[in-house]
């Protein structure tokens, strides 16, 4: 043991302490991030949820769990039922994948993330609990995890499931509020039997979005805002699989190395949009693809065996892709430039010039 007296300070064995005359600790502040797990936190009862009975309303220990600060809430193994929770700045849910299970059945919301900043959700399912079969899903406003105005934000590995409405909505979030970015990621999304897998509502811009699986919904995924970014996905068997409308932006940005297959009515439907749309390097199988009074869309380097629909006197462009033309429908409107496309015969027949002839 060796004691300071004079400098009002304290070593015992291998550990300091430091005793300051301010009554304060030296060294680094001693607030930090913490962990802390759901089932230490008693909803209204009393009770802790143990993930055993999903029965049970959990969510005003999720409420606690989640304002004690900042740091991780970790929610293991089992069922849980709450809702109408947001997550705090500087807080992360930890889920313990696909075995922790979040029922919420009765709530517009599960996750209502409302103006927050640096906040994520990882790792877990969400489960709306709509009954019946999934084609006869509507959009009744409810959502999986609702976000909207916030930015530096992270979802990952997050399933949503039997949602009458969004898996996952975001609207209003980046712009030049945000400097032109939002700081905000979309990863490994499941989304299955809802209206709309994933949305891109109004204003939800400058979100790196990827590895989103969106099947059997009615609409896989739906983009209302300009400047999206949506990489390496999967849109399968749903009734339609991307829907693009211009919702006073443009819908303008970028889609990339996506699987467009084996939906049962629109591949991919574009309406209205007016300030290009960059679709690259896509497999659409199975569908139609259909663009109604868009300009600016190319569609490129991608294989199609879907029926191509394009309306309108906007000039768009389908170039360089592999067509595996079966016995389905091509109809292309005058402005349409249909250039260097290829089959497994050569040059596709319905490749078109421009007016210089090349």
């Amino acid at each position: 043991m060796v004691m300071l007296v004079s400098g009002l300070a304290l070593a015992i064995g291998s550990v300091g302490v430091f005793l300051c005359v301010d009554g304060s600790a030296g060294g680094a502040p001693t607030t930090r991030p913490a962990d802390r797990f759901l089932h230490d936190f008693a909803s209204n009862d009393g009770k802790h949820p143990n993930g055993l009975d999903d029965r049970a309303d959990d969510t005003a220990a999720m409420r606690k769990a989640l304002s004690a600060g900042p740091g991780v809430v970790r929610i293991g193994p089992g069922f849980y039922r709450f809702g109408e929770v947001t997550v705090p700045e500087g807080v992360t849910v930890q889920g313990s994948g696909p075995g922790t299970v979040v029922r919420g059945g009765g709530f517009k919301q599960i996750f209502r993330q409302e103006k927050v900043a640096h906040w994520a959700i990882r790792d877990l399912v969400l489960d709306g609990e709509a009954p019946g079969n999934w084609k006869g899903r509507k959009d009744e406003g409810r959502s999986g995890i609702l976000c909207e105005g916030c930015s530096h934000f992270e979802i990952v590995g997050v399933t949503v499931r039997n949602v009458n409405g969004a898996g996952i909505q975001l609207l209003r979030i980046g712009g030049a509020g945000e400097g032109w970015g939002s700081g905000s990621n979309l990863h490994r999304i499941t989304a299955v039997g809802n209206y709309a897998g994933v949305r891109f509502d109004f204003r939800a811009e400058y979100i790196n979005a990827s590895q989103l699986s969106c099947q059997n919904n009615v609409v896989g995924c739906i983009v209302h805002a300009g400047n999206a970014k949506i990489t390496c996905s999967n849109f399968t068997s749903n009734l339609d699989g991307l829907v693009i409308e211009d919702k006073e932006n443009g819908s303008h940005g970028v889609i990339a190395d996506c699987l467009v297959n084996h939906n049962d009515r629109y591949a991919l439907l574009g309406r209205g949009i007016r300030n290009g749309m960059v679709v690259s390097n896509c497999c659409f199988f199975c569908g139609t693809i259909r663009l109604e009074d868009c300009v600016g869309v190319g569609i490129t380097s991608g294989i199609i065996n879907a029926a191509m629909e394009i309306t309108g006197t906007g000039t768009n462009r389908i170039a360089g892709n592999y067509i595996i033309p079966a016995e389905l429908g091509f109809e292309f409107s005058p402005a349409t430039l249909v250039r260097d496309n290829f089959t497994d015969q050569g040059p596709w027949d319905r490749n078109t010039m421009t007016e210089r002839g090349d």
